[in-house]
């Protein structure tokens, strides 16, 4: 994959995984420990959280020192603060909710103020999204409004919450947070499960405007809905499926005819054994992320009338 070579220096973002570590770096304009609050993955004290630790730092390449800690997961939401409580038990001065934290993250935070700044990208070698390490499932659904979540490998569901300030309508069947469960389609070839949603027919005349994915504890921050965008937890706008791949694919069409017959397995043979992709459209039918024999036995079921 391309690699951004304006970054700076080289820590290694990987791959979202189980029993994975989250650190938190910030500097603040003052120079005093700031209050660090945590939830949705590791919490960090009540409010206003706890005070990191001065003797626990970290310093970057450019000789700057920054306050670290870590939690064992693998996002975590966070507010940096003051420390300072009013007589309603509030932070006097803090940050908004920082969504998603992922891996490593770096930040300047401004006591004074409440205002911080994201410098992660300065910090942590980042990597152009490659679309090919989606599952073939991932596919322009027409007339519908929909997108995609690539979720932390320890996710098992997602719900989604829909709306548009415009109109004020909420797109969701509830109605009521943390929204509708979401169908996993399958997973990257790193392993991260992809969650899908498809929401009403496009009407032009009242689209979503903006999009939360959580699991009930993590979430992402309000996201600008791009019809058939795929994100992850920090935010981030992987992707946008082009338009013209076809329908969400029926279970069992391998080779995008519309229908499920014998042709399917003959496409899923002449890819495994000559590696002939002229018929093959969706040939992960487990969404496992690969092409085997379990697709085969997949569209045989189908063609058999089982599951």
């Amino acid at each position: 994959m391309k690699k951004i070579t304006t970054l700076l220096i080289a820590i290694t973002c990987v791959a979202i995984a189980a029993n994975a570590t989250v650190t938190i770096n910030v500097r603040t304009t003052t120079g005093d420990a700031p209050y660090l609050y945590t939830w949705g993955g590791a919490t960090n004290g009540n409010w206003p959280g706890t005070q990191m630790d001065a003797s626990k730092t970290s310093t970057t390449d450019d000789g700057l020192v920054w306050f670290t800690q870590d939690f064992d997961c693998d996002a975590i939401n966070i507010i940096f603060n003051d420390g300072g409580l009013d007589d309603e038990g509030t932070g006097a001065i803090q940050t908004d909710n920082i969504m998603g934290v992922t891996n490593v993250g770096y930040y300047i935070f401004d006591p004074e103020e409440g205002e911080y700044e994201d410098v992660t990208g300065t910090y942590v070698e980042i990597q152009e999204f490659d679309p090919s390490t989606l599952p073939s499932t991932v596919v322009f659904v027409e007339g519908k409004e929909f997108a995609y979540f690539v979720a932390p490998a320890t996710w098992t569901q997602c719900n989604v919450w829909v709306w548009s300030n415009t109109t004020g309508t909420n797109f969701t069947t509830s109605g009521t947070w943390p929204g509708d469960p979401i169908t996993m389609i399958g997973n990257t070839t790193d392993g991260a499960p992809v969650f899908q949603w498809i929401g009403p027919d496009i009407n032009e005349a009242d689209r979503t405007e903006f999009i939360i994915f959580n699991n009930g504890l993590a979430q992402t921050a309000d996201l600008d809905y791009v019809a058939g965008g795929v994100y992850d937890l920090t935010g981030k706008l992987l992707y946008t499926v082009p338009a013209g791949g076809g329908d969400t694919p029926v279970p069992g069409d391998v080779n995008g005819d519309g229908e499920v017959t014998a042709a399917d397995v003959t496409a899923i043979y002449d890819f495994l054994l000559n590696n002939d992709e002229s018929h093959l459209v969706n040939g992960d039918q487990t969404g496992d992320g690969e092409i085997t024999a379990g697709d085969v036995t997949a569209v045989y079921n189908i063609l058999l009338g089982g599951n």
